[in-house]
């Protein structure tokens, strides 16, 4: 989860605005002069599109990870490569933007932060390793549950008991996909759960430090620094890649970038209660890659779970987003 998650389901940090560029007649490409630029589709289709992009982005990314763990590689050097070129490709567009380098007196929050998302990053990454892909995808959807409780006990939000009866609807559907009881509790269940725990630390830090640090200065220094710290569980594990998988490992990190620019591109262009449904269609983009690759198939309670929990994380933003409108 190297800022550009290994999914977009983390619809709890502050939306990423970057900078127009400091030459009045050069714009970014995500600023929507370059990739959308002559195109007759209105901002809300062009942000249905991007979330559509996003979510089949991180869908690719799952999906390279597994492939590249059955090949040999170790989970833990996946995320040390997503982790290294998604740095290299985000820092070349905020230089690119902003011609320097980020600076920021918020060292001791950044170094938290970086720390909880490298345990984040290779729980999810090992978690991928060991269980179905579809199981794990719809398990990502819990990640804002964790989000809220932990904005509600570290930055004293004040949460509704309308939003508490949706959390508790939505661990509903986590249980709906474990089965407890009925299904062992796998490894890889616990580590992708884990994930999504630890990760919510990761969106409670961000939301506090967008108070006084700019976003790209964040999203800089948050990819620099779980690259570094990625470099250590990599080199005990170490096995030099193909040629082939470096070629997939290059392109796992370009794909997060890719997938992080059209996720906040559509949060720009239209509301996030607008375009948030669109993050279920990751659930059958996973189906097909799983199937056709894996020979995977989800069975009903994946489906069902994975609509129950989506369904209460999707009233939580709902709620907040009209919050945040009424005042």
């Amino acid at each position: 989860m190297c800022i550009a998650p290994y999914g977009p389901h983390q619809r709890h940090r502050p939306a990423i605005v970057l900078p127009r560029s400091s030459s009045p007649h050069v714009d970014p490409p995500w600023r929507g002069g370059g990739l959308m630029k002559g195109t007759p589709l209105r901002p809300a289709q062009q942000a249905i599109l991007l979330m559509l992009a996003a979510t089949a982005i991180t869908s690719l990314q799952n999906t390279l990870i597994r492939l590249l763990a059955d090949s040999g590689i170790h989970p833990f050097e996946i995320a040390f490569f997503r982790c290294f070129f998604g740095f290299v490709s985000v820092a070349a567009l905020v230089l690119w933007s902003t011609r320097a380098l980020p600076r920021s007196g918020a060292i001791a929050p950044m170094a938290s932060s970086g720390v909880l998302h490298l345990l984040s990053m290779l729980a999810f990454f090992y978690g991928l390793s060991v269980m179905p892909l579809n199981d794990a995808s719809a398990l990502t959807f819990a990640t804002p549950l964790f989000g809220t409780i932990a904005a509600a006990l570290f930055l004293r939000e004040k949460v509704p008991a309308r939003r508490w009866i949706a959390i508790a609807i939505g661990f509903v559907g986590v249980l709906i996909v474990l089965r407890p009881g009925s299904v062992p509790f796998s490894l890889g269940a616990g580590l992708v759960l884990s994930s999504t725990i630890t990760f919510a630390g990761v969106t409670v830090l961000i939301k506090h430090l967008s108070a006084t640090v700019p976003t790209t200065t964040i999203v800089f220094y948050q990819s620099l620094s779980v690259s570094i710290l990625t470099a250590l569980p990599a080199a005990l594990v170490w096995t030099t890649p193909s040629a082939g998988n470096l070629v997939l490992l290059i392109s796992l990190g370009l794909l997060g970038t890719a997938g992080w620019l059209c996720f906040t591109r559509a949060f720009a262009l239209a509301d996030a209660s607008a375009i948030l449904p669109l993050e279920f269609a990751r659930l059958p983009f996973v189906a097909i890659l799983a199937y056709a690759l894996f020979g995977e198939i989800p069975d009903r309670w994946v489906w069902i779970g994975a609509a129950v929990i989506f369904g209460s994380t999707l009233y939580i933003a709902h709620r907040e987003h009209a919050a945040h409108r009424a005042k």
